[in-house]
């Protein structure tokens, strides 16, 4: 491991320790330039329907990690040379994986996958997961209601994606 990796582990296991019960890690990323590293933590609360963590639990952690940083720059004697940026993973998060699809299925989702040779991207709502295949249908969207119209969405029949053709996938927020 070279000094920049020992540096994000260490910091990762800060940032795990620092975590409060009520929320978890969604997204955790570094960005290196010239000898500052710049850290982006995404957060998520799972007893909230949206995934929604308020402006006060960001900072409440943000203040948490800080101090474990610099307790660590303390303990190591590397100075870490850091940006912190801590928010919510937000009302548009990417979902990565069939789990969070599952917890996310009553919302409306924007999945870009692959179909007969071609790349759709559409508004979906999960009507049920087996396995690795989502049984999806159009969601009743405003987007979709302009793109198809309310006759076409009544209408249609479900479909299925298979999990390995999702290339991204996201709630989609509705306004």
């Amino acid at each position: 491991m070279n000094l920049t990796e020992v540096k994000e582990k260490q910091i990762r296991e800060r940032v795990l320790a620092a975590m409060p019960a009520e929320l978890s890690l969604h997204k955790l990323t570094f960005f290196h330039s010239r000898g500052n590293t710049r850290i982006v933590i995404e957060l998520d609360k799972l007893s909230d329907p949206y995934g929604s963590v308020n402006i006060g639990e960001c900072e409440g952690f943000s203040r948490a990690l800080r101090t474990a940083l610099d307790e660590l720059e303390r303990e190591t004697a590397i100075d870490l040379n850091y940006s912190l940026e801590v928010s919510s993973a937000g009302a548009e998060r990417e979902l990565g994986s069939l789990a969070e699809v599952q917890r996310f299925s009553a919302l409306p989702l924007q999945a870009t996958f692959n179909n007969a040779g071609k790349v759709l991207t559409e508004v979906l709502r999960v009507n049920r997961i087996d396995g690795e295949t989502l049984e999806c249908a159009l969601a009743d969207c405003r987007v979709n209601r302009k793109k198809f119209g309310p006759a076409k969405l009544r209408k249609q029949i479900p479909f299925s994606i298979a999990w390995r053709d999702i290339k991204k996938i996201r709630l989609h927020l509705d306004i």
